[in-house]
């Protein structure tokens, strides 16, 4: 058993890890260069006519929200801008911030890992965060702003070495772990539900971490898993994950940046994307 998940994890990461390794330099390339700043240039965002601080805020969420987060609290904590708009500049901000991480996780893993699936998942992603931006835009104040955006660049070496030590040690622990059937203890409670047993599974390990969740659906789908079901349990996975997340990563965030009020600003964006990933789910089961 151990060898059999042993040699099925090295043919997967022989054949999938030079092509992250590849994607992960140009990306870092094209940063360094500058060509992603030139993109958001040639975009023309100051068309978009909102106010100076969430204009600034959306244009540094392309880069870094931690940084973009905390221009909009210190503005917030200024009263440079009220409650409404801080909300309204949170969810603007979902296109640029998940845009931000199109050239750090989905490029250089999640496409390469899973090709055409990753694409279409990587998509509908965009696609959330896209409305997202959309009602943001709908309630954001208008205005004109500029503002000049600075990138440092990526850290490749520790993409690297993080990225694949975690394809091969995930795809090889969750291999094991199919192998003795844990995952089915975790599945058996959500049998109810009109899913393939496969996607269950694949929302299940998402809960635990995404990228062994990605490593796994690619092994599945090698398998015979149709794409349908594939982007079914991934999105199921980040319904189900979403608060957990939101609870480790986001509330921490944004209370120590707005305090109590940080709290409502994370409800608010969970909720929207529950509704969201929802309505795709249930699109894609009546395919």
């Amino acid at each position: 058993m151990l060898w059999q998940a042993l040699k099925s994890t090295v043919f997967f990461f022989i054949r999938t890890a030079p092509i992250v390794v590849i994607s992960i330099y140009v990306i870092s390339y094209l940063s360094k260069k500058s060509y992603l700043v030139r993109i958001v240039s040639i975009l023309k965002l100051e068309r978009l006519n909102i106010n100076p601080v969430s204009f600034t805020v959306f244009t540094l969420s392309f880069f870094n929200t931690v940084v973009a987060y905390s221009i909009l609290s210190q503005a917030w904590r200024e009263k440079k801008i009220d409650k409404r708009d801080v909300i309204a500049t949170s969810l603007l901000s979902s296109f640029p911030s998940v845009f931000s991480h199109l050239y750090t996780f989905f490029i250089p893993f999640v496409i390469p890992v899973l090709g055409l699936l990753g694409l279409v998942y990587t998509a509908l992603r965009l696609l959330v965060a896209l409305v997202k931006t959309l009602i943001g835009y709908i309630l954001v104040k208008k205005g004109s702003g500029k503002f000049e955006v600075k990138y440092d660049g990526l850290s490749v070496s520790e993409n690297v070495v993080k990225v694949l030590v975690i394809m091969f040690v995930t795809y090889l622990s969750v291999e094991i772990a199919y192998s003795l059937g844990i995952f089915k203890i975790l599945i058996d409670p959500l049998k109810f539900l009109p899913l393939h047993p496969s996607s269950l599974t694949i929302a299940v390990l998402a809960i635990f971490n995404l990228r062994s969740a990605i490593v796994f659906t690619a092994g599945l789908v090698e398998k015979g898993l149709s794409y349908k079901w594939a982007l079914v349990g991934l999105i199921l996975g980040n319904v189900i994950s979403f608060s957990v997340r939101s609870a480790k990563h986001s509330l921490p965030l944004h209370v120590s940046l707005f305090g109590k009020f940080g709290l409502k600003i994370v409800i608010v964006n969970s909720i929207i994307t529950f509704f969201l990933d929802l309505v795709i789910i249930l699109v894609l089961l009546f395919i």
